[in-house]
């Protein structure tokens, strides 16, 4: 699938700061398990972080397959600082922009832009949450283990179920309504993501902080969903482009029997299938972001482009660790964090029995 001259510019820039700023860092942070600020910064400077935000509050207004590339590239080194990036714009500026009033834009895309703020999102099956009728809104009470985004103490997107119903609202919350960031989760994978507990403590909130309208919280749950599939799947194909980067320049240099490992069979083997699944997600991620950037219904693209490239990521860097062989089960080598972040990609906003009962509903 050809690119736009635009996207491929783009791609050779991201490549470029991927490898010149990134790789040196990735160690250290999956060591330390710390937000990896600098990174942020730095993506910031060149106005990625606020990717899908209009240029009139600071964005670089990038379409869904420019972004995806971005993503792809920025993953195939660290796909931490790649998801930080993807949460921040799919479950934060996202919903702002296509339900929230210009009151919320006003006040929140221009911070999201220029890295002032931020965003995170409250998975909404992880609330553990009281909810009371108030005078001029609700008052919340109770905690969420798993905001995405938590560490870096930004306002944060949260579903909330009113009392005796299932209806939902969503609103945009921040350390001035009563939220605040306790501490950082212990993940599996992208464990410098940030992705940590909230507490709520008498937590307020008003009309000023919905995100649509009330009762109507699925819908911008749907929304975001949707969009965010495809940039989670843009971030599995660049962990399965790493991870088989990795894996075959370790093959080349591995000496067995006098000879290298890429010369055995079953080596050369697993390389092609790794490459075929590369080829096959690659084209579903590119056709759900077109399709979205052509506005075309692309609901069921985005599920496709998800449950594949997270197989593919899954089924690769297993892979990659076989041909590592004892070496990949080694923190000193790249193949287990790729088979971690992975794991975890394929679980955050759906997972893949969810992606399959999206894609049904569009067949039946």
């Amino acid at each position: 699938m050809k690119l736009s001259q635009e996207c491929t510019m783009l791609q050779t820039e991201l490549k470029k700061f991927s490898q010149q700023v990134l790789a040196d860092k990735v160690d250290a942070l999956e060591k330390s398990c710390s937000f990896p600020a600098d990174n942020i910064k730095g993506l910031a400077e060149m106005g990625i972080l606020g990717a899908i935000i209009p240029e009139a509050h600071g964005g670089a207004a990038l379409d869904t397959i420019g972004f995806a590339v971005v993503l792809e590239e920025i993953s195939k080194v660290c796909a931490t600082t790649a998801f930080i990036i993807a949460s921040h714009n799919a479950f934060f500026a996202y919903p702002l922009l296509k339900f929230g009033n210009p009151k919320l834009h006003g006040k929140y895309l221009p911070k999201a832009a220029s890295g002032d703020v931020i965003g995170g999102y409250a998975l909404p099956k992880t609330n553990e949450l009281k909810v009371e009728k108030s005078a001029d809104g609700y008052h919340i009470n109770g905690r969420n283990p798993f905001v995405i985004n938590a560490a870096a103490q930004g306002p944060i997107v949260v579903a909330i179920a009113e009392p005796g119903s299932d209806a939902k609202t969503v609103y945009v919350l921040d350390k001035t309504t009563g939220c605040q960031f306790i501490k950082r989760s212990n993940t599996l994978g992208l464990k410098s993501a940030g992705i940590g507990e909230y507490g709520f403590e008498n937590c307020s909130t008003q009309a000023d902080n919905i995100i649509g309208q009330p009762d109507q919280g699925q819908q911008v749950i749907d929304g975001m969903n949707d969009y965010a599939r495809i940039l989670l799947a843009a971030i599995s194909l660049g962990i399965a482009e790493g991870a088989t980067e990795s894996a075959v320049k370790y093959a080349k240099e591995r000496i067995q029997f006098n000879q290298p490992i890429i010369t055995f069979g079953m080596v050369r083997e697993q390389v092609a299938e790794m490459a075929v699944k590369i080829e096959a997600a690659r084209h579903l991620v590119y056709d759900a972001a077109l399709r979205m950037d052509r506005g075309e219904e692309y609901r069921s693209a985005a599920a496709m482009a998800k449950l594949f490239a997270g197989q593919a990521a899954t089924f690769i860097t297993t892979a990659a660790i076989q041909i590592y062989g004892g070496y990949g089960y080694i923190k000193d080598y790249p193949a287990e964090r790729y088979f971690r972040d992975a794991q975890m990609l394929n679980v955050i906003c759906s997972t893949p029995d969810e992606d399959k009962e999206t894609i049904v509903q569009e067949i039946i």
